[in-house]
């Protein structure tokens, strides 16, 4: 199961939302929508195992992971590799929203959400290596959205 967005030469935007791993994962996502692109869309991630982290990456076609957004508590988020056209909202401990307010090509990706029970920040990989800008975590559950403009 995934999330795609896919936009066709009508104008119209098409979300199908989808979840990957196990059947008893505890990540899930929004269920399908459609709409006409430079709307706006919220991609939904929800958690049942009351973990402290949360995560939203993108990965663009060809191209790795990026971590949008990360949450170590409730109302409180942390932007990272990406910010133009994105929002999130943590109201719960088991909701982390990523909101898009207009949806453009530039959107096109599969974006994952991911929760974990802590947060560790590395300081350092090798003195000849920049440090990650991101939060590196073992990442408990994930599922994934697929957004195609």
């Amino acid at each position: 199961k995934c999330v795609t967005i896919l936009c066709c030469n009508t104008a119209h935007l098409f979300l199908v939302f989808c979840l990957t791993g196990p059947t008893d994962a505890k990540i899930t996502q929004t269920p399908n929508v459609v709409l006409k692109r430079g709307q706006s869309a919220q991609l939904t991630c929800r958690q049942t195992d009351n973990h402290n982290s949360m995560y939203w990456y993108q990965q663009q076609q060809g191209k790795g992971l990026q971590l949008i957004y990360y949450s170590v508590a409730v109302d409180n988020e942390e932007k990272d590799d990406i910010k133009e056209g994105f929002t999130v909202s943590r109201p719960k401990i088991d909701i982390f929203d990523l909101n898009i307010s207009s949806v453009q090509t530039e959107h096109s990706a599969v974006y994952f959400c991911a929760s974990s029970l802590d947060t560790v920040l590395q300081s350092h990989l090798l003195p000849l290596q920049k440090p990650p800008s991101f939060p590196l975590h073992s990442l408990r559950e994930s599922s994934s959205s697929h957004l195609h403009i």
